[in-house]
């Protein structure tokens, strides 16, 4: 009986990273010492098995401290009696804060609260981040943010204290494919036929964009900002003019989306600017002949 409760619970907290869309109210610290985004193996949004990663996952392994106080909600270890329910965080604790914030806390080592105890505090330790998830790799802390009322998994870094090292991502291989597949790079190209294209890079340095702008002429044709991801009938998408699900952000294991657009007979000027999490700004543009 009480493993099918604790099955229910679980199932139900994973039903809520299927809904998105907040405003973000409330801040949290950091569950695990990070500078710089290179002490991040996967960031939000990023393809994580074929699909986005809805929260963090930090590259080293250790102490894993409480990120807000909370009800604690649920924890799962291997000890438990979960063969219904193959939990993909292994040892893991989720907690509630008094802002509905549900904080999730995955591939854990060792889990040091009580089995009595009900609440974490703020800067507490609360684990010892291991292998016991998905992960093959010798990567630490999985950290995941909820909103409870708003039904919406939010982008860890925009609640969380900013790191203090940042860098405006720059994008190589910029390319506009059309609707048949035509790839035309927009460092080579100095003419394309007017239609419907879709806007690709395929590589950046040294981190992924937190939101990239692209304007046709002076006006804006797309922004795609990496704060939240929405459910949109049964797939993930992340938020821009329109919902991209993850197969359209990333067709290939090249190409990331930058925007689709459709251009007209006449000169253009392409421009694309990108930002990190911090709001510095870098900008691209590219002028083509449209025929």
């Amino acid at each position: 009986m009480k493993s099918k409760k604790i099955i229910k619970i679980a199932q139900n907290i994973i039903k809520l990273f299927l809904f998105f869309s907040v405003p973000f109210l409330f801040a949290v610290d950091w569950p695990q010492s990070a500078q710089t985004p290179e002490n991040f193996a996967v960031d939000f949004a990023r393809p994580c098995g074929g699909m986005f990663s809805t929260g963090l996952i930090f590259a080293e392994q250790g102490s894993v401290k409480a990120s807000d106080t909370a009800t604690i909600l649920l924890t799962i270890t291997d000890s438990d009696n979960l063969s219904m329910f193959d939990s993909p965080l292994g040892n893991s604790l989720i907690a509630v804060s008094e802002e509905n914030l549900m904080n999730i806390y995955g591939n854990l080592d060792e889990i040091k609260i009580k089995a009595t105890e009900k609440v974490i505090i703020e800067g507490e330790e609360i684990a010892t981040s291991g292998r016991t998830g998905w992960q093959k790799e010798e990567w630490g802390l999985e950290f995941k943010v909820a909103d409870i009322q708003s039904r919406t998994v939010i982008n860890p870094l925009v609640l969380l204290p900013r790191i203090i090292e940042t860098k405006v991502p720059l994008l190589y291989n910029i390319s506009l494919v059309n609707k048949k597949g035509t790839t035309y790079n927009l460092n080579q190209t100095k003419a394309l036929p007017a239609g419907t294209y879709s806007l690709y890079f395929e590589g950046y340095d040294t981190q992924p964009p937190f939101k990239a702008a692209v304007s046709i002429n002076g006006k804006e044709s797309e922004i795609i900002t990496y704060n939240i991801l929405k459910k949109t009938g049964r797939s993930l998408s992340v938020d821009g003019k329109r919902n991209y699900p993850f197969n359209v952000i990333f067709p290939d294991k090249k190409k990331q989306l930058l925007a689709t657009t459709s251009l007209t007979k006449g000169k253009a000027l392409l421009v694309i600017q990108t930002f990190d999490l911090n709001g510095n700004e870098k900008s691209m543009s590219y002028t083509f002949e449209v025929y």
